[in-house]
């Protein structure tokens, strides 16, 4: 209230968004009561959004606190998509920032973690940041802004309300300046930030490669979880997730570690990234009979294949992933040789193993899709017709 009172006095043309959790019953009706009687009386757009909070943790498992944050964040951007606002500002204190700064070091944060909160990200304003709370009910109270306390905040059931309650005060017994140290390290680190984006830029153009980065590069490095967790935090990684990601630079090649969305792979000499795919899109083939006559070369393309077609019934060809101890006859080659084998010559890594399709039949393998086909199913002299396969991948 104290946020939409001062930008109205200074003539910003705004509208103000209101959620309704719908979670403290007449208190929230009177929460939503209170903002829109005062848009009414100072001509203001009012939006409200009202959310069965209650409902949607418990349909997805998540908490409170996380459904309603998505929740509002979601109507900010509608509101800002429909109406054309330019901002959302936001109205949180420096007692948020120094809540948030401690909420962040228990979770294992990363430098930008420690300024607690940006003062502005993307579309979004914190105009408040450097006032306190005291110093904002006391403008609230000398101005006569109408404001109501939300009785949850005395609770210590939620994270944030504990370490108010509960951290901060034992901390400012131990030093009366806590407070005030904590909230100006949030000012260091922010004044530091264009410094700190600067160095992780460097360091990651130094040691990205293609699919990941280089482990011998990262071992060299003197902040490789810093590092790792700028490169994997965007992908869904965690703290606790880098901490795994560090143990297994010096496992075999293989380990992986896993977020909702990405997996880090330990390959020979790099960790490998990359997205999720929950889909097994199989190759789109297509098949064209030939003869001998009509091939003048049987060089091709990756993905095309030239086999003998008298040598196989194209009805009866399948397609499927590759399988510990498969082995096939390589061409050019009289000898059997493991699949694994001819993915380590080919210096595949464990995502392209997995990506890689196989075409059999009866159960032997006819053609690594994309790369050799067997020895067994080549044309010869005595060829009279060519199956030419095409693939898709």
């Amino acid at each position: 209230m104290v946020l939409a009172s001062m930008l109205y006095e200074e003539g910003f043309p705004i509208g103000i968004a209101h959620c309704n959790y719908q979670l403290r019953g007449a208190d929230s009706d009177a929460d939503e009561a209170l903002v829109r009687n005062w848009c009414a009386e100072h001509s203001i757009p009012f939006h409200l959004t009202r959310v069965e909070t209650q409902k949607l943790a418990e349909q997805s498992n998540s908490s409170i606190q996380m459904v309603a944050r998505e929740e509002r964040y979601l109507f900010f951007e509608e509101l800002m998509t429909d109406y054309g606002y330019v901002v959302t500002a936001l109205a949180h204190h420096a007692n948020d920032r120094v809540e948030s700064l401690i909420m962040n070091v228990l979770r294992g944060t990363g430098f930008r973690g420690f300024q607690g909160m940006p003062p502005k990200r993307d579309n979004y304003i914190r105009p408040l940041l450097g006032f306190t709370k005291d110093e904002i009910r006391t403008f609230a109270n000398e101005n006569n802004v109408p404001f109501r306390e939300d009785a949850s905040n005395s609770k210590t059931d939620y994270q944030r309300n504990w370490i108010r309650l509960r951290v901060l005060p034992m901390l400012q017994v131990s030093d009366t300046n806590a407070f005030d140290k904590l909230l100006q390290l949030c000012a260091r680190v922010e004044s530091e930030l264009l410094n700190y984006e600067k160095w992780i830029q460097e360091r990651h153009e130094e040691m990205l490669t293609e699919h990941g980065v280089s482990i011998e590069k990262l071992q060299q490095s003197k902040a490789p979880f810093t590092i790792l967790k700028e490169l994997l935090e965007p992908k869904g990684f965690t703290s606790n997730h880098i901490f795994e990601v560090m143990e297994i630079l010096h496992s075999e090649p293989g380990s992986e570690i896993f977020s909702d969305t990405h997996r880090v792979v330990k390959d020979r000499d790099e960790l490998l990234i990359s997205e999720l795919n929950l889909k097994e899109n199989q190759p789109i083939l297509r098949f064209e009979t030939l003869n001998r006559s009509d091939v003048k070369s049987l060089k091709t393309e990756p993905n095309v294949a030239f086999l003998d077609a008298d040598k196989i019934n194209q009805s009866e060809l399948k397609t499927r992933k590759w399988q510990r101890g498969d082995k096939f006859k390589p061409l050019g080659m009289k000898g059997w040789k493991l699949l694994s084998d001819f993915f380590i010559d080919q210096k595949l890594s464990v995502p392209e193993k997995e990506q890689t399709w196989l075409l059999t039949f009866h159960n032997q393998i006819v053609w690594v899709i994309g790369m050799r086909i067997d020895d067994r199913f080549k044309i010869t002299d005595s060829t009279q017709k060519v199956l030419k396969i095409s693939a898709e991948l």
